[in-house]
């Protein structure tokens, strides 16, 4: 069985800069991983991507490049010099090529990397599986299974090969290293460091994976919905609940500051779509919008985290950052007219990754396997449990809101204009909100929703299997190839 979904690493999280949480925070994940496979210094990287798969079309537009640049010069998926990745490349002598290999890649999201530096060269086969989550799945053709949540020794022969390797959740003890190459024989001992916070092993134990074991392991407990989501991730990330809380508030000051970047306006050279949040905020006061104050409120903050992040602006990928603004627009809007505490915010946003969890273990946050259905409706699932909370609803009713949010954002298409991560996605992201706002509101009012989330997230994981791949984030279907698309693409380009 697969190991554990972590709510801090799947599902809110990461915190980053870029268009795609599984372009750019994925692929630095991946780069950094290179980095220290070549002891800290890194000269050049061959990227091969299959045409079949995503990335031979989204690499450049969705920030693959940025995010392994960041990766291989050591950076965290927040920094600053993201922005100037090229000129801080460039400065370090980093040379980068992209190279577009048919070799039967079997994930959409594949990376077959070659990296060198004045002394080594090794390949990596990755793959980016979704919300910034990754999978080393080869080095130097040794099979692996590496998603970055462990600390990992691996050991080389005087050829260069690979001869072994160990694993920890833990870091290791001094003397590792010398252990591991006495008994091998190994020329070299390289260190890989984890690259999410929460680490864990295949022993990772937790309560329960699905809303079915959920209700069982609460039986006549009667904990809420965070307070099941604390529990799941204590066992699963072996820390306190308290220590969980704190994770949490800090993703939650990070999507405010977020918002409030996003509020003021923001100015980016490199995107398709002005500031608009400015439009909005002056229409409602001029009364000249349909709605009441808490939906105008929930647009408003949804726009306003989503374009932070065209900016190049620190938010929170929860799950995915295509999917950025629905989670703290819908809470952090609905919370604004409520005036809700940041303790009320918190259970909310626990509430929104406990039903993360449950999607992630069982479909895909990867737009590359789900279209936006994977990305704009998770979020909108996520969302519309955690508004029931925020409203003092129950378990069952935050259930019900989830499965009704999901079951309207079956099939929906993730085909982006000009290959940029701005639109058709800041308008999914209004709807994703909006929908979680009127599935939260159905499950108050009693509404049957008539299908358990666990069947509904078996049949959207299956719906995402249907799906043709031009409608997957590969900009070959739907909008985005509509002649005033692909003028844009070839403005920008230009």
């Amino acid at each position: 069985m697969p190991k554990p979904i972590s709510i801090l690493n799947h599902v809110l999280g990461p915190i980053m800069r870029g268009p795609s949480s599984s372009h750019s925070a994925g692929s630095l994940r991946i780069g950094r991983l290179c980095r220290d496979l070549l002891g800290g210094t890194v000269t050049a990287i061959d990227c091969e991507y299959d045409p079949n798969g995503s990335l031979a079309t989204t690499h450049l537009s969705q920030g693959s490049d940025l995010g392994l640049t960041g990766g291989l010069l050591g950076w965290e998926a927040n920094d600053e010099r993201l922005l100037a990745y090229r000129e801080h490349a460039e400065d370090a002598g980093l040379r980068f090529g992209v190279h577009i290999i048919e070799y039967g890649a079997e994930h959409p999201n594949t990376y077959r990397l070659q990296v060198h530096n004045g002394d080594e060269h090794h390949q990596v086969t990755a793959l980016s599986v979704g919300g910034g989550m990754i999978e080393v799945t080869d080095i130097d053709g040794m099979a692996v299974s590496l998603e970055g949540d462990q600390h990992v020794l691996i050991a080389f022969a005087s050829d260069g090969s690979p001869i072994g390797i160990q694993s920890s959740a833990q870091p290791f003890q001094t003397g590792a290293e010398d252990e591991l190459k006495a008994d091998t024989g190994a020329e070299t001992i390289r260190y890989l460091h984890p690259v999410v916070p929460v680490c864990g092993d295949d022993t990772s134990q937790v309560p329960f994976r699905n809303a079915s074991e959920m209700l069982v392991f609460d039986d006549g407990r009667n904990l809420s919905l965070p307070q099941l989501a604390l529990e799941y991730e204590a066992a699963r990330g072996a820390m306190t609940q308290d220590e969980v809380r704190q994770q949490v508030n800090h993703v939650l000051t990070v999507m405010q500051g977020s918002l409030r970047i996003g509020r003021a306006g923001t100015h980016f050279t490199d995107r398709i779509l002005p500031s608009q949040v400015g439009l909005y905020q002056a229409a409602e006061k001029e009364g000249t919008l349909i709605g009441g104050s808490a939906f105008n409120e929930v647009v408003t903050s949804v726009t306003s985290v989503l374009e932070a992040k065209s900016a190049m602006q620190v938010i929170v990928a929860a799950p995915t950052a295509g999917s950025c603004g629905v989670v703290p627009g819908a809470l952090l809007g609905v919370g604004a007219t409520m005036s809700a505490s940041d303790d009320i915010l918190v259970d909310a946003l626990l509430t929104a990754g406990l039903i993360g969890m449950f999607i992630a273990d069982g479909a895909t946050f990867a737009a590359e396997e789900g279209g936006c259905m994977a990305e704009c409706g998770s979020a909108s699932g996520m969302s519309a449990a955690a508004l029931v909370v925020m409203a003092g609803g129950s378990t069952q009713q935050g259930l019900a809101a989830a499965s009704q949010a999901l079951q309207n954002s079956f099939g929906m298409t993730c085909d982006t204009v000009a290959n940029r991560v701005e639109a058709p996605c800041l308008g999914k992201n209004t709807m994703a909100a909006a929908n979680a706002l009127a599935a939260a509101n159905m499950a108050l009012a009693g509404f049957d929703h008539l299908i358990p989330i666990d069947e509904v997230i078996i049949a959207m994981a299956k719906v995402g299997q249907q799906m043709p791949r031009e409608l997957c984030c590969t900009g070959l279907g739907g909008i985005a190839i509509c002649p005033s698309s692909k003028a844009l693409q070839a403005r920008l380009e230009r």
